[in-house]
């Protein structure tokens, strides 16, 4: 069954499921979650050009996207021009200010998915032109932040309708009372 919503649409995907883009996240399990329905997204991290393309290669011709730490991707920006070359379905950005990179992946035609601890970040995220903004609290390592999920989400779910005028106005909550600039 496949499962329809603002998520799955904007990502081309059949279910609501990402693959964090960890160090382990190799081509061949990108390949696999992106076969089964999800988005599968290389571990990019800290920057190994040759990991990349050789897990890129793993993942064989799987539609799967590529994740970067921010401030990893700041000291090799060339990285980034290498994995846009193949047309991911997706990147994401984690643990950094991703409005530098922006301008260069919305231009590609990518999506954006920017992994935000904190309100400030959800903030840069959304004035990146971020597609997707995944919250992340300390229950998931935390990565020295000190702000539980169960209180950090609800804040950034509030901060995006308004800042985001591409939300279709028939998919906001209930109740919210917005409309597009």
């Amino acid at each position: 069954m496949t499962i329809h919503n603002r998520l799955t649409r904007t990502l081309g995907m059949k279910h609501p499921i990402l693959l964090a883009p960890m160090d382990v996240s190799g081509g061949r399990l990108a390949a696999a979650v992106s076969n089964a329905g999800g988005l599968g997204l290389l571990g990019g991290g800290y920057g190994d050009g040759d990991w990349i393309e050789r897990e890129r290669a793993r993942a064989g011709n799987a539609r799967i996207g590529c994740g970067f730490i921010t401030w990893s991707l700041a000291k090799h920006p060339e990285l980034l021009d290498g994995v846009l070359a193949h047309r991911p379905a997706a990147v994401m950005l984690s643990f950094g200010d991703p409005r530098p990179f922006a301008p260069t992946i919305r231009a590609a035609g990518v999506p954006l998915i920017c992994q935000v601890q904190t309100v400030a970040q959800a903030r840069a995220a959304l004035e990146a032109g971020a597609d997707v903004i995944v919250a992340q609290g300390t229950e998931v390592g935390g990565h020295g932040q000190t702000e539980p999920l169960i209180t950090l989400l609800p804040r950034v779910v509030d901060l995006c309708p308004p800042a985001s005028p591409w939300l279709p106005r028939e998919e906001l909550p209930a109740g919210v009372a917005w409309q597009r600039r």
